[in-house]
């Protein structure tokens, strides 16, 4: 053997070796199959701007139509139409997007997966928290009343009769949590938590789900704030479980809380609160 020679690059000095060197490689953690969505921030806004469209669409057509001068039945049941067309509409606009832009399947690329029990039956994961869902909503309700709010507010405009008034529970238990979790829990989180990491992906969509609804509780901030509370954790359970089905069964169990209370209170819709 030749002492002074010197290892051509590459050569450990074993001659028919298996084993070879790599140099250390560095690369970012890969992230989470549940937030790895093709859209990011720009698409986020232009959600916002189709929203903001179809609102003033539906208040320019309000205002030609005559509605805005019509009776309080007809504006409340117009109210709760037009919302569940703004719904529809926006789901569409996603479902489009997914499937024509990024040539992907809708309902999984958007957070709808199944649920991963661990031990327990799925229909029991599920129940459970449907379950749990109604006692946040108790809780909620509870501390609510702690600071009720003053005077009439904005969503009171639909219980002007039982007629809108059972539209608009209808549409809170069946359509307003799948189309609330579907775009900030499916929608919105993924790209705030691949941008500034999971805890602000929570924070930040729980925050945006609560102040939505300040709209329909204006004036009454302690409500508003107890409901971004409840965003944050809805928003913790989607991205602890990675699926929206989680986050969903929880919005069902709340509404539904909410529904069974108020015809409890107004008995089923015959003795509705005055304004």
């Amino acid at each position: 053997m030749n002492l002074d020679s010197t290892p051509a690059p590459g050569d450990d000095g074993f001659e028919g070796s298996e084993f070879s060197y790599e140099p250390p490689h560095f690369s970012r953690p890969r992230l989470p199959e549940d937030i790895q969505v093709p859209w990011g921030l720009s698409d986020l806004v232009l959600l916002v701007f189709v929203a903001l469209l179809l609102t003033v669409g539906v208040a320019v057509f309000a205002q030609l139509s005559g509605v805005l001068h019509a009776s309080p039945r007809v504006q409340s049941v117009f109210d709760v139409a037009a919302q569940a067309a703004i719904d529809f509409l926006l789901m569409g606009c996603l479902a489009l997007q997914i499937r024509l832009r990024f040539n992907e399947p809708f309902w999984q690329t958007i957070g709808w997966r199944t649920l991963d029990p661990g031990i327990l039956p799925r229909w029991f994961a599920y129940a459970g928290l449907v379950v749990v869902g109604m006692v946040i909503s108790g809780a909620v309700t509870a501390a609510s009343n702690l600071d009720p709010p003053k005077g009439n507010l904005p969503i009171d405009s639909y219980y002007q009769d039982p007629v809108s008034a059972a539209l608009f529970l209808m549409l809170a238990v069946l359509l307003a949590p799948l189309v609330e979790e579907t775009i900030f829990r499916g929608y919105l989180y993924p790209v705030i938590a691949r941008s500034w990491g999971g805890a602000a992906g929570v924070l930040i969509t729980g925050a945006l789900f609560g102040l939505l609804h300040s709209f329909q509780l204006w004036h009454a901030w302690w409500q508003v704030a107890l409901l971004v509370g409840v965003g944050i954790i809805f928003t913790w359970v989607r991205a602890t479980a990675k699926t929206v089905v989680a986050s969903y069964c929880l919005h069902v169990g709340y509404n539904s809380f909410l529904l069974v209370g108020f015809l409890a209170s107004t008995h089923f819709l015959r003795s509705l609160p005055p304004h």
